[in-house]
């Protein structure tokens, strides 16, 4: 549309020059004008696809929103684990503060790293006394049930307290902010994750959002409709943790995005000509 504005107000000039030359003032006006309208409908005609949910909406359906099943862990994750209990002592060996303190002893303070587990290239974490545990894979809350399960043989009512430290998403396109960025909540929709991006900005094509998701070793590749009111019920309705979010631009800004340097000028020169052609028949 605004490409076909563009040229619309090239031929416009050129029109006006040939009212100026060929007909009277009075015609002239009246021609004027009725362009003019013509013009303001075509370029003030609102633009499509510009408002988040808004295509397929129902207000009478029962609102419905896809199952939260949880973030799910990956080699590299950072996280931080805490056990808790009724008896003090006896948790102190399952806790890495802990046991960091009774090594600070004798080899100095501990780094913030130190204090917290990386699962490792196998998948896997360290975990004090009761060694290597499985967690790619798995939800926090996942992990969580199977520490507690683990430490019941040594403590009564364990409560295991997990927190993923190294949440981020990388936004690409037509985004307010772009680059790679940290959140803290773990539970997080597409929606809130365009905010934490900046939003969209106007040359952003909403129907062609592409998630970049990393499942098992594989990036898969999923286009999501940022318009459509049942987003909602997606499977991608939730954020994973090292999700790429990338906002293609739409039709107008790839076409703009093509002229080639020629077609620049003769479109600028075309415009001053007709400008100046204009000029100097109203002041003749």
């Amino acid at each position: 549309m605004f490409l076909f504005t563009l040229i619309f107000s090239k031929v416009l000039i050129f029109y006006l020059y040939f009212c100026l030359t060929k007909y009277p003032i009075v015609k002239f006006i009246h021609k004027f004008f009725s362009i003019l309208i013509l013009l303001f409908l075509f370029s003030c005609a609102p633009k499509k696809d510009m408002i988040y949910m808004d295509k397929d909406i129902n207000y009478n359906a029962a609102i419905t929103q896809a199952k939260y099943l949880g973030n799910k862990l990956m080699i590299g994750d950072i996280l931080d684990i805490k056990v808790t209990g009724y008896d003090e002592i006896a948790i102190k060996p399952f806790n890495l503060g802990t046991i960091s303190q009774i090594n600070s002893n004798g080899t100095g303070s501990s780094s913030g790293n130190d204090l917290a587990y990386t699962i490792d290239k196998e998948g896997e974490i360290n975990f004090p006394t009761l060694g290597k545990i499985k967690a790619e894979g798995m939800t926090v809350d996942e992990l969580k049930t199977d520490i507690e399960q683990r430490l019941k043989k040594y403590l009564v009512e364990p409560i295991v307290i997990i927190k993923q430290n190294n949440l981020k998403l990388t936004f690409l396109g037509e985004f307010g902010a772009r680059g790679q960025i940290g959140y803290s909540n773990e539970k997080l929709n597409i929606l809130q994750a365009v905010a934490i991006g900046g939003g969209t900005n106007e040359n952003a094509d909403l129907k062609n959002i592409r998630l970049i998701r990393n499942v098992n070793g594989i990036d898969q590749t999923i286009t999501l409709d940022l318009t459509d009111y049942n987003i909602s019920n997606s499977p991608y309705y939730y954020i994973q943790n090292n999700d790429i979010l990338y906002a293609l631009p739409n039709r107008d800004a790839q076409i703009l995005a093509k002229k080639t340097p020629v077609l620049t000028k003769v479109l600028t020169y075309s415009g001053l000509l007709g400008l100046a052609l204009v000029v100097y028949n109203l002041f003749r």
